[in-house]
């Protein structure tokens, strides 16, 4: 048996005083694995001359050798560096044996060339492993930079996929937002077209079907190239109907197909494309306007299909993928939502303004010396009605009631209502001539006996002719003041006496009169215009109806001479009410003697 022999010292640090006691440490090369096994990049331990002492599982397959095969062999001749001209470095001449030399940390990247002759691009980096200030060898790690780079782009990939998917997310969000403050379907479908312009598409167009289901029209067609935005305001209207057996892709989808992807054919293919009249009028979109491909996705709701639209690019650089197809149906469903929606609460808000106007009177337009006009305007919260009313009616000594009323509430029951109280005090007015104040008493204790729930506010006044003119009689139950417009004149409020509202409690009614026109009149020779109108017209929220009233004063004040059908519109402009309460208004002119 051969005598063990000691292994050879380690060379000691450069800088060591001479005589100074070795400390040194004997390290096992085979801890080193185990140390940096779980790393991701090629691991290899060395010897103070070079040689491997062991390599993570990364670095054998980098290298294309077992670790058996490596380990005791110096690393640089299985694994050569290589100049940028081809030429191999020398061993000597290695970076990586010169760090190790010189016992310092050093990093880089080239070419190097396997032991089988294929060539690896590596970036590097090596540190020396120093105990007790002596070198025992050192660490190296390289990773493929090749891998590297597939990677980096694959990163960049993914971070582009997630910035896209975050514009997608937004881009919906701000369509959700745009299309749920909109009371006008066809501005919501405009603005969505221009927010997919330019994110999603170079051109984009929005056809809607009538309720018929044939007729179609284009509604919105948004360029990102704003010099070709106004020529394209000429693509917008009615397009040729859908026919059963239409085969074009938007016919497809309008009649209930899925999102359609499609590419534009090279010139001498386009007579393929046109199978009926919307595919060649899309043909000739596309020509004009440039178009590589398109999707087309339906416009759909509750079932049915409403219209389409369409996302266009120009550019074939940029193809649509399968996310787009998705993206573009999650955006034509909303659209869908927003049309079928605006057009239920139509048919809603229509039937019920028809019933509030049913409810109404059939106003004639003059009763003996008085020129009459009625307006109405619902609120705009659509689909309610109200109880706001007005009426105008002979009574049986030939004098003349005028009503203006408010039923409080904004559904059926307050329009119901309405339509009963009006035609009670009617039957009360012409039961016996009397004072208005005690008509609205009769009229208040007949509420508080068969709907005791219900409040309204009126104000009726009667019309008759005395020795000194005709004469307005008039009982206010809890309404905004009557305005009276005299030619000449400034305009005023009948505010001389207001009572609580009907429902309220049994009490006494008030009367208060004013002579219009005549000896001692009003009026004089001039038109005299009484306006009775709704708290619609004059209220706004935060504001007191005093300052309503002072705005209604200020708004009246140049209307006693234009005509009688234009003051009810002409005060509505001038006040631009808010739309929350529905407003009527009755308008009553008596003209100079002799007149009408």
């Amino acid at each position: 048996m051969q005598p063990q022999q000691d292994p050879p010292a380690p060379a000691p640090v450069a800088g060591r005083p001479p005589g100074e006691r070795d400390t040194r440490v004997a390290v096992d090369a085979v801890l080193l694995p185990s140390v940096f096994s779980g790393t991701p990049v090629a691991v290899v331990a060395l010897d103070r001359d070079g040689a491997v002492t062991a390599l993570t599982p990364v670095a054998e397959r980098l290298l294309g050798c077992a670790e058996a095969d490596l380990v005791g062999r110096p690393l640089l001749e299985h694994l050569h560096h290589q100049h940028p001209d081809g030429r191999v470095v020398p061993p000597a001449d290695s970076p990586i044996l010169a760090a190790l030399e010189q016992a310092r940390p050093a990093a880089g990247d080239g070419v190097f060339v396997r032991g089988d002759g294929s060539a690896l691009g590596l970036a590097w980096a090596f540190a020396p492993t120093v105990l007790a200030r002596t070198l025992v060898g050192g660490v190296l790690t390289f990773s493929d930079t090749a891998a590297q780079h597939a990677e980096a782009a694959r990163q960049r990939r993914h971070v582009a996929a997630v910035e896209e998917a975050n514009v997608r997310l937004a881009l919906l969000a701000e369509v959700a937002r745009v299309l749920g403050e909109t009371d006008d379907v066809v501005a919501g479908l405009r603005a969505l077209a221009d927010l997919v312009v330019p994110v999603l598409a170079d051109w984009v167009t929005v056809d809607v079907l009538a309720e018929d289901g044939t007729s179609l029209e284009r509604v919105a067609l948004t360029h990102r190239d704003p010099a070709r935005r106004a020529a394209t305001a000429a693509r917008v209207g009615p397009l040729p109907p859908l026919r059963p057996g239409m085969t074009s892709r938007l016919a497809q989808v309008l009649h209930g197909a899925t999102p359609q992807h499609q590419r534009m054919p090279p010139p001498d293919q386009l007579r393929s494309l046109v199978v009926d009249d919307l595919a060649a009028e899309r043909v000739a979109l596309g020509l004009e306007l440039g178009a590589s491909e398109w999707i087309t996705a339906p416009l759909r709701a509750r079932g049915r299909t409403l219209g389409a639209i369409t996302l266009v690019r120009a550019d074939g650089s940029r193809p649509y993928r399968a996310e787009d197809l998705d993206f573009a149906a999650d955006l034509a469903a909303r659209a869908g939502t927003l049309l079928d929606t605006t057009r239920v609460l139509s048919r809603q808000v229509s039937r019920a303004e028809q019933m509030q106007r049913a409810l109404l009177p059939d106003l004639t337009a003059r009763i003996g010396p008085l020129e009459l006009a009625g307006l109405y305007q619902p609120a705009s919260d659509l689909a309610q009605v109200g109880g706001d009313w007005y009426d105008a009616f002979v009574l049986p000594d030939e004098s003349t009631g005028l009503v203006i009323g408010d039923v409080a509430g904004h559904d059926l029951h307050a329009a119901t209502r309405m339509g009963a109280i009006r035609h009670k005090l009617r039957a009360l007015a012409g039961d016996r001539i009397a004072p208005p104040s005690d008509v609205v008493a009769r009229l208040d204790r007949v509420l508080q006996r068969f709907a005791p729930d219900d409040l309204a506010t009126a104000v009726y006044a009667r019309l008759d002719t005395t020795p000194r003119g005709p004469r307005l009689q008039w009982s206010n139950a809890g309404h905004p003041p009557p305005l009276l417009l005299t030619g000449g004149r400034p305009p005023r409020l009948l505010d001389d006496v207001v009572d609580l509202p009907l429902g309220v409690a049994d009490l006494d009614r008030t009367d208060a009169e004013v002579h219009l026109g005549g000896p001692g009149g009003q009026g004089g020779a001039a038109p005299v215009t009484l306006v009775l109108y709704s708290d619609g017209l004059v209220e706004r929220p935060g504001e007191s109806l005093t300052a309503g009233l002072r705005r209604l004063l200020d708004a009246g004040a140049d209307l006693a001479g234009v005509p009688l059908a234009d003051v009810g519109p002409e005060l509505l402009a001038r006040l631009d009410p808010t739309g929350l309460d529905d407003i009527a208004v009755l308008t009553a002119r008596l003209g100079p003697p002799g007149a009408g």
